[in-house]
């Protein structure tokens, strides 16, 4: 007998979550998924996820998170971080966390990129491939 273990976390509180969800079938964990990052201060972040999901074949999908507005601490620095940047960037997870200010992107990872984005704004959106 084979199991199939789904992989999910509780879905953010954010535009285009809906589409996300419904094609994955649940908010998933994008874990083995391939990261890139784009950071732009003025006209904000892009974090595109290369994720896939397993049905009887392996479909993929551009899942792309658009932050906007980073929240500066009392000294006027963003703590965000980014940390092992690398030729390949596979996350273990990434979660969405609602603060305060707005949100925070945790990447964990299994091998390149990890690190936290904070924004005061968030959307996601889905490409199919």
């Amino acid at each position: 007998m084979l199991l199939l273990r789904v992989q999910m976390t509780e879905a953010p509180e954010i535009p285009g979550v809906e589409e996300v969800i419904g094609w994955f079938g649940y908010w998933p964990t994008f874990h083995d998924a391939e990261v890139s990052i784009n950071l732009n201060r003025r006209s904000g972040c892009r974090v595109v996820v290369n994720a896939f999901r397993t049905t009887p074949t392996v479909e993929h999908a551009t899942v792309t998170f658009l932050l906007e507005g980073f929240p500066m601490d009392a000294a006027g620095i963003v703590n965000s971080r980014i940390e092992f940047f690398n030729h390949q960037n596979v996350l273990s997870g990434l979660q969405i966390n609602q603060i305060p200010e707005g949100y925070e992107m945790v990447m964990e990872s299994i091998f390149g990129v990890a690190g936290t984005l904070t924004a005061s704004r968030m959307t996601v959106e889905l490409k199919p491939a």
